[in-house]
């Protein structure tokens, strides 16, 4: 919408319109001009005048014929008009009532009045506008696939939009009167990642981005919703204008993808390693009936099975469109022999487990090929940040309430900077700098462990060993 208030001033004699010009020119109006009827029509069609001044007395088309047609166009028909007669007779106010005239303006005409007039009516016309044009705002969020809160002091919800009543589930005006946290609790959303919640409801600029994450369960997949806080159209102090977006397609499709690329460069690497025999074999001049061949013979016969074994745990992965379609849950009685085997593929000399008791015979609500990737993913961090890229890893589960259970993993690496603690879990951000000087992959694998947590219900914690040096990743996750 334009600054300025524009006039357009109708009037065949030049004494007219430079009468009006000289009034009205102090008051800071756009002023445009026409000599005639269709010059008229022209210039209000093209300017969409906020006001049009119009002469009744003119040659060929009269102030009245020129109102009938302003009237009749659909874009200006809105147009405020203010007809300037010398004529005072009841007739003629009765004329211009009929074709639309808004205000009479008797000439010779006080200035006061005048400008009195024209003020209120632009005021009013612009209020017109702006209420027109927050209407059709209002359709159009309500329309969105995006859902729009406006909060008061980030908790008091004062208006949702379809969108945001639908993801949210404030399907009630009762809902509504609950406040947002308070809602969203009860909706079962977990606020991720905390260190990016802690200062609400600051917009999160430069920071990690804030996400709201339903987990998923028998009948739903796991919803995630990435909240910003926009700056917001009204003046009223400790209002916010919080915006939702569904990025659960978005995490899902990333999820799957470095899920698969993990399984692929994990299993594949040891039984292709196996095959390298039969290079050896074919390379040099050794007797294939000698002791040396047949072992070589061996590995690669095994590591050949292996390899067909892991690709077809491949294409099994594939077939199932995500991890959480496997077997929904992960016997802790069955750590052990999964810890052994990742141990021995990463060639990792030293983990330990310590299991509580009073959970040895219980069940995570957690995948076993979600498990897989995460212990995986844990090692060879472990390994890649070491000095000497041998750790001493040790794992301990225990109770963390009725509901939770613990899974703590600690190294004796290099600890991480504690400024640069809080940012481990975003997507590409790359700590591997701080222990080798260096840029390596992708920068995911943390942010893919803390999606699959959160997706599942759980809490992520990343923090620096007190007792020595290395890190401790901790992931609360539900029991079944």
């Amino acid at each position: 919408m334009r600054q300025k208030n524009c006039l357009l001033i109708v009037d065949d004699d030049e004494r007219g319109r430079d009468a009006l010009s000289i009034l009205l020119a102090p008051e800071d109006y756009q002023l445009a001009f026409a000599t005639n009827g269709l010059e008229a029509l022209t210039q209000a069609t093209e300017l969409m005048p906020d006001l049009i001044l119009l002469d009744v007395m003119m040659p060929e088309m009269d102030g009245f014929e020129v109102c009938q047609h302003v009237r009749a166009h659909a874009k200006l028909a809105d147009v405020p008009i203010i007809m300037l007669t010398a004529i005072t007779d009841r007739e003629t106010r009765l004329r211009g009532i009929e074709v639309g005239a808004d205000d009479f303006i008797t000439k010779p005409f006080d200035k006061v009045e005048l400008l009195a007039r024209v003020r209120t009516i632009t005021r009013l016309n612009r209020y017109r506008r702006i209420l027109a044009e927050r209407v059709r705002f209002d359709w159009a969020v309500e329309q969105s696939n995006e859902g729009y809160l406006l909060l008061q002091n980030g908790d008091i919800i004062q208006h949702a939009n379809s969108a945001a009543r639908y993801y949210l589930g404030l399907l009630s005006e009762g809902a509504l009167q609950e406040g947002f946290f308070q809602h969203i609790e009860n909706q079962n959303f977990k606020r991720e990642p905390t260190d990016a919640w802690e200062n609400w409801p600051t917009p999160n600029v430069g920071s990690s981005p804030r996400y709201l994450v339903r987990p998923e369960t028998n009948q739903s997949l796991s919803l995630w919703l990435q909240v910003n806080i926009l700056e917001s159209p009204s003046d009223e102090q400790g209002e916010q204008l919080v915006h939702l977006c569904n990025v659960s397609e978005q995490m899902n499709l990333q999820q799957q993808m470095w899920t698969f690329q993990t399984l692929v460069s994990h299993k594949l690497r040891a039984p292709l390693n196996g095959l390298v025999g039969l290079q050896i074999l074919e390379e040099t001049q050794i007797n294939l009936d000698s002791t040396q061949a047949r072992s070589l013979l061996k590995i690669a016969r095994s590591s050949a099975k292996r390899l067909q074994d892991q690709i077809l745990d491949i294409l099994q992965y594939v077939d199932s469109s995500k991890l959480s379609q496997h077997e929904h849950l992960f016997n802790l009685s069955q750590l052990s022999t999964l810890i052994i085997e990742i141990k021995a593929e990463l060639e990792i000399e030293m983990i330990t487990l310590r299991l509580a008791d009073n959970i040895v015979d219980k069940a995570i609500a957690f995948s076993p090929q979600g498990l897989e990737l995460v212990l995986r993913e844990s090692f060879s961090n472990a390994k890649k940040f070491h000095p000497q890229h041998s750790p001493i890893i040790e794992v301990s589960v225990i109770s963390e309430n009725t509901k939770m259970v613990r899974l703590s993993i600690s190294d004796n690496g290099q600890s991480i900077p504690t400024h640069e603690l809080p940012k481990v879990w975003t997507p590409y951000y790359q700590s591997e700098k701080y222990f080798t000087g260096e840029v390596q992959g992708m920068g995911l694998g943390l942010a893919m462990i803390a999606r699959l947590v959160w997706s599942s219900g759980g809490r992520c914690h990343l923090y620096n060993r007190e007792d020595k040096s290395g890190v401790t990743m901790a992931l609360i996750l539900p029991f079944v």
